[in-house]
């Protein structure tokens, strides 16, 4: 597969999270150096950089509308974000350890954050309250989403398993066997048809996102499957391992290419929303970017 290749030195240490917004036309970046940085697209300069947290900066999350970001940290908190101004709005303290994910509902209404104290906690924007904590999650949570109709939360971590949790009451709706060792990543596919899941059993599981039923596995080979996103007409998936992406048809399973990085470890990958560029986002501290040509 043909694909233009840029290198940005992003952050001082690890590079954990990458998105974009406004229609693919900016990228935000988050970093073990604390900070979030605002970066144009496609000329990838760096526009802003939003301050405030104390310690790594693991987590991002963009609302539909675009006016929240949210950011999660090893510094305990989720702090909400004025976009495009990058004004401070709330400190959300909470949790007792870091944050490994948050995201914000469909209707831009709340925000969920996971950490690594075994809670997902549910809180209201812009008033930054809590909602609703959410009890009986592994005692480590990698990710936590919502469904695109802001219904459900979906959460999963250590244990492997994935959690289905109703937004109206609060209650564990669902709990399935779904990985033999631990859950690292969550994506629902652009159509909104499927989630996928993958973990460090060395497979990824593909589930409808009607009845959360399992249609098939996909197996791995390597080491390290850490993170994993989706083209944006559904047909491909990219999975993050040691010196690696490798590109997956949806509907195969079969290999289509092997993207060779110079760097182990993928923390966060990303299709921008016309799947022109995949970005991914490492542990040296880079944002690693490839042009796909479509």
């Amino acid at each position: 597969m043909k694909s233009d290749y840029i290198r940005l030195n992003a952050h001082k240490g690890h590079t954990n999270d990458v998105c974009f917004l406004d229609n693919g036309k900016k990228a935000l970046s988050a970093g073990m150096d604390g900070l979030v940085k605002l970066w144009s697209v496609p000329c990838w300069e760096q526009i802003a950089e939003f301050k405030g947290h104390t310690k790594s900066v693991n987590t991002i999350s963009v609302s539909n509308n675009m006016d929240v970001i949210a950011t999660g940290s090893s510094d305990n908190t989720v702090r909400l974000w004025s976009y495009p101004k990058g004004v401070l709005l709330k400190v959300l303290v909470g949790h007792k350890s870091s944050i490994s994910s948050a995201c914000i509902s469909p209707d831009g209404k709340f925000v969920a954050s996971a950490a690594y104290d075994g809670l997902i906690i549910v809180w209201r924007i812009p008033e930054g309250e809590e909602f609703f904590v959410l009890k009986g999650n592994d005692d480590n949570i990698s990710c936590v989403l919502f469904t695109p109709d802001g219904k459900k939360i979906l959460s999963g971590g250590i244990g492997g398993d994935l959690y289905v949790w109703s937004m109206d009451s609060g209650k564990l709706e669902q709990k399935m066997k779904n990985h033999d060792i631990a859950l690292m990543s969550i994506v629902i596919t652009p159509d909104k048809n499927h989630l996928i899941t993958s973990g460090h059993d060395k497979k990824l599981c593909i589930r409808s996102l009607k009845d959360f039923r399992e249609e098939r596995s996909i197996e791995l080979e390597g080491r390290d499957h850490f993170p994993l996103t989706v083209s944006s007409n559904s047909k491909t998936i990219a999975v993050g391992m040691n010196y690696d992406i490798v590109l997956y048809d949806f509907d195969s399973g079969e290999v289509l290419s092997n993207i060779p990085l110079a760097v182990r470890t993928v923390y966060s990958l990303t299709f921008s929303p016309k799947g022109r560029y995949l970005v991914a986002a490492t542990s040296d501290g880079s944002l690693n970017i490839w042009d796909m040509g479509q």
